[in-house]
């Protein structure tokens, strides 16, 4: 992990051409001195001078936390030194440099006179190079995410995103133009906002540390904790709040630079108060008491230093001397990595050691900093953090940045718990830099023992490392790791785990290939020798991992697809479609031949299980090839089922038509092979695909066809998923068309076709179940019924499940309640699901934010949900389309449109009337009289309200009903606001009695 600067003589081509060439060898011997020096000066190596050009690298053999700090000060004095050459030049020329800064993770080699010193591979010397020549004359152009918080030390631009060729997304740069006064120097946020989650605590003891300096004098005050564990952000919260009292504040700090000067924060708090530090020592002991003293007679003073770990003796001298300060109203803060007196804080009178956020202080932290991403990710990303809250705002902003250049997001949901491969986007180079810094400051031993960890897991049980590396867990080697913030003790006995699995992933980066492939291998045969005598079914997702990792195809296939039959058995969703995943990808790197086709085509099918339940669009690509494979071979009983499982993937995704299409053709092929099974399948498959296409008359004939002969063939003995599945399906019909009851009955029986384990099934019962309720204004049994599905499918980590049911029941609760925030639920489910390109059912979601938004007054937002609800109905997805369009012709006529108002309400009249939905028609009943009555036509309002009350009282729905009753009872007393606002009406006590007798 190193930092490299590249830089240039600013047009030296056009010199080159105008000077002597003896002058200008000159010029090159100068700037060759120049190079030298000043790389060597601030600890780096130059890797190669060519010509006018320098390559220098900082950070090889050893990295350190401020490699890119001491680069950009290297540049920063390049540029400095060779504008003050003193070199005859042609009239029109000057001297000056353009430089580029990059860092991350480089493969080095040894040089020779060709390539230089060292002979650097990977992206990162190209970006640098590139990032040298997007800079003008006497600029520093340096990756944000190589500097980090070290911009705070320098005076730059506003990060700016920059394209260089080679790198797909831009590159966030800023261009450096000085040091910064070390006075003010203070960290800087890195646009993720400073909130404080879970430090309301601390906070408040600050705030009487601060009383008591007021009233008691001198107070001496450490915040201590582990890098990145938020001291920093509290003291400027701290901060911020004692200057908004009247406090006068003082900063300065400390580091272990070249350039730092004795008494380092003392002489930037005199120069901060206007006092020129004396020569001596003495002196500026005695200094900095007269000034403070001084000053804190007319007001009362913080003084803030931050970094405290790095002071000099003489700095802790001068701390020492203010405790003698009387009558002085002074705090000193202090920020130290340190957290026991003895480790350099004997001066203070209070430490407060910041703890890693606890879980639900990080999920809020997470939740705010990453909107509209799904909570699985957010899990992953308080996984991977270990309460670190700078951790959390990298590991959000490279979600963000992954979101924002549409990379799926999903990979950290599909593989969580899979060892090794729980991966989230790449962390920016300078956090990286942080880890290895650490990594490399520890014995050799140590950092050898933390390399096999990160090649074991997250989770390492001890037996295993010890086997790797011959040191057990009562070693003092590995005892220590825990003070250095790698290795803890784990959950239970025996285990080890990584504080920070986003630390664990960075050293993991850093092992060589060859040496990480011999590790997974070793660990893979340590963990069949420990099964020798034994199943090895509990290690089957490590050796999956490990043979995988390793370069093993044979064994990862066969341990992969064993996994996922295991994940997929015990309803893990995630985990086995990421093993099947590993199983497919490992087969193709074998030899192909008949066998393993048809291997690969049966692995792809039980993906195609997985779809079912949450749809990915990349599995329909597997789903395709493995049709291709499937037509390849001589058996039409395999290409049948390899269809009928494409079938299902449109299906899962919402492609109801093409999953028609598939469905039928697979039927014709079944029938043809003689293949019953198959066949009875694929007449459920095509009942459910034209369900959801909303083509109830095809549909119902084909379900009912599918239940009779699953309900004589169920055993009762394990969870009949065909036959609930079916049911549910049904039961969704029949409540479409209004049965409520028939449908009710139904999700009870496919409930009873669950047995004993928790099964993803019942997420999709529940989840519907909920969805009917909604449709009879059963809006307290939605909610109970959606959260149970949701409950489900978190257990079983079904994103599309999960998302359907959150939105349920935000939906239920926003017409209970009327609370606007319950509609950001929705938004958020519906945003969840965006990177998969996943369309089933989706209109509802849509539908349901054209209505909510529309009644809180974003009719932007909201004409966009109607548009994409017409745009889910051109694909047969019409659950959604009537309500978006009663809400939009609301919106139409209370704008002043009456003939787009007239064209919403036809498209609701005929989503209903293509669903054979009777309360989707009464409910388009009920809009069109709430129209009528805002525009003074209360006739044919009452004419529209009789029928749409009688539907509502045949069908049960007590609430809709009492809403046109209000309207039959009051209509001439609600203004044309409230009557053309998508909201519910507001119900009397007579009228709602009256609804309820009915």
């Amino acid at each position: 992990m190193v930092t490299l600067l590249f830089a240039d003589l600013s047009r030296s081509t056009e010199l080159a051409a105008a000077m002597e060439a003896e002058n200008y060898a000159g010029l090159l011997a100068q700037l060759r001195r120049a190079y030298g020096d000043q790389v060597q000066r601030h600890g780096g190596q130059v890797v190669r001078v060519q010509g006018d050009g320098l390559l220098a690298m900082f950070g090889h053999p050893e990295t350190r936390e401020d490699d890119a700090r001491r680069a950009v000060q290297t540049a920063l004095a390049l540029h400095a030194q060779v504008r003050g050459l003193r070199i005859a030049l042609p009239p029109g020329f000057g001297l000056s440099l353009h430089s580029g800064i990059h860092g991350g993770l480089v493969l080095i080699g040894q040089g020779d006179i060709e390539r230089g010193r060292f002979e650097l591979m990977g992206p990162v010397p190209n970006i640098a190079a590139r990032l040298s020549d997007a800079a003008g004359p006497d600029e520093i152009v340096v990756s944000t995410e190589t500097l980090g918080p070290s911009l705070r030390h320098f005076v730059g631009s506003a990060p700016a995103p920059l394209r260089v060729k080679g790198r797909n997304e831009p590159v966030s740069v800023t261009r450096i133009s000085a040091e910064a006064d070390a006075a003010l120097a203070m960290p800087v946020g890195l646009g993720r906002g400073a909130d404080l989650v879970g430090r309301g605590a601390e906070r408040d003891r600050l705030h009487a540390c601060l009383q008591q300096a007021r009233s008691q004098g001198v107070q001496v005050v450490a915040l201590a904790g582990a890098p990145g564990i938020g001291k920093t952000r509290l003291a400027q919260a701290v901060l911020h709040d004692a200057a908004a009292q009247g406090w006068h504040v003082l900063r300065g700090h400390c580091d272990d630079t070249l350039g730092a000067e004795p008494m380092q924060p003392f002489q930037q708090v005199l120069r901060g108060l206007g006092v020129a530090p004396p020569d001596k020592a003495a002196a500026t002991v005695a200094a900095v008491r007269s000034a403070l003293q001084a000053h804190s007679q007319s007001q009362p003073l913080v003084l803030f230093i931050d970094d405290w770990q790095w002071a000099d003796d003489a700095s802790h001298q001068v701390l020492l001397a203010l405790h003698q300060l009387t009558g002085c109203a002074l705090l000193v803060l202090l920020t130290t990595r340190h957290t026991e007196h003895p480790a350099g804080l004997e001066e203070t009178d209070h430490t407060l050691v910041l703890a890693p956020l606890d879980d639900a202080a990080a999920l809020r932290l997470v939740a705010a900093r990453l909107p509209g991403v799904d909570p699985f990710v957010q899990g992953e990303v308080c996984r991977h953090a270990g309460g670190n809250p700078m951790f959390i705002d990298e590991l959000c902003h490279s979600v963000l940045r992954a979101h924002r250049h549409d990379t799926l997001l999903t990979q950290a949901s599909d593989q969580a718990g899979l060892p090794g491969l729980n991966r989230l986007p790449g962390t920016a180079g300078w956090l990286s830099h942080l880890v290895l810094s650490r990594l490399n400051a520890l014995p050799a031993a140590q950092a050898d023992l933390v390399r096999a960890a990160a090649v074991i897991g997250n989770v390492v049980p001890a037996w295993l490392l010890e086997h790797l590396t011959g040191h057990g867990a009562d070693d003092p080697a590995l005892r220590a790791l825990a003070g250095q913030d790698f290795l803890y003790p784990g959950d239970r006995p025996g285990m080890l785990r990584f504080k920070h699995g986003m630390a664990r992933d960075v050293v993991y980066d850093g092992i060589g290939l060859h040496q990480r492939q011999w590790l997974h291998l070793r660990t893979a045969a340590a963990l069949l020798q420990r099964t020798a005598d034994q199943p090895d079914d509990e290690h089957l997702d490590a050796l999956a991992h490990h043979f995988d990792a390793g370069g093993e195809s044979t064994l990862a296939a066969r341990y992969a697809e064993r996994a996922g039959d295991r994940a997929l058995a015990a309803s893990a969703l995630d985990r086995a479609r990421g093993h099947y995943r590993v199983a497919l990808a490992a087969l193709d790197r074998l030899v192909p031949n008949g066998d393993r086709a048809l291997r690969w085509i049966a692995i792809a099918q039980r993906l195609g299980m997985v779809s079912l339940y949450d749809a990915k669009r990349a599995d329909l690509a597997l789903a395709r090839r493995a049709l291709v494979l499937a037509e390849e071979q001589a058996d039409l009983a395999v290409r049948a089922r390899a269809r009928y499982w494409l079938g299902y993937i449109h299906y899962g995704l919402g492609n109801a038509l093409e999953a028609v299409r598939q469905g039928e053709q697979a039927l014709q092929e079944a029938q043809r092979c003689q293949d019953d099974r198959l066949a009875v399948q694929l007449v459920a498959v095509l009942g459910e695909a034209h369900t959801a296409a909303g083509q109830y008359a095809q549909a119902l004939p084909l379900l009912e066809q599918a239940i009779d002969v699953k309900r004589r063939h169920r055993s009762g003995l394990r969870t009949n998923v065909g036959l609930a599945f079916s049911l549910v399906c049904r039961g969704c019909l029949l409540g479409d068309r209004g049965d409520f009851a028939a449908a009710e009955d139904n999700f009870a029986e496919a409930l009873t076709c669950m047995v004993g384990e928790e099964h993803e099934i019942g997420a999709t019962i529940h989840g519907w179940r909920a969805a009917v309720l909604l449709w009879q204004g059963r809006w307290q049994a939605a909610m109970s019924a959606a959260a149970e599905s949701a409950r489900i499918a978190r257990a079983t980590r079904s994103l599309a499940q999960y998302s359907i049911a959150w939105a349920i029941e935000h939906y239920a609760r926003w017409m209970d309640t009327g609370q606007a925030t319950a509609l950001q639920g929705i938004e958020d489910a519906t945003a969840w699901l965006a990177p998969r390109e996943t369309g089933l059912y989706r209109s509802l979601n849509h539908g349901w934010l054209t209505e909510g938004l529309l009644a809180v007054g974003r009719r932007e937002a909201a004409r966009h949900h109607g548009a994409l609800a017409l745009r889910r109905a051109r694909h047969s997805d019409r659950l959604g389309l009537a309500m978006s369009q009663r809400a939009l012709a609301l919106d139409a006529a209370a704008t002043g449109r009456p003939q787009a108002a007239a064209r919403h309400l036809a498209r609701a009249r005929d989503a209903a009337r293509r669903r054979e939905s009777p309360h989707e028609a009464a409910g388009t009943q009920l809009c069109e009289a709430r129209l009528a009555l805002a525009e003074g036509r209360g006739d044919q309002a009452r004419a529209l309200l009789d029928p749409a009350a009688m539907a509502f009282e045949r069908l049960a729905m007590p609430w809709h009903l009492a809403q046109a009753q209000a309207l039959l009872a009051h209509g001439a007393h609600f203004d044309a606001a409230t009557l053309l606002c998508p909201r519910p009406l507001p119900v009397t006590a007579e009228t709602e009695a009256a609804a309820k007798v009915a």
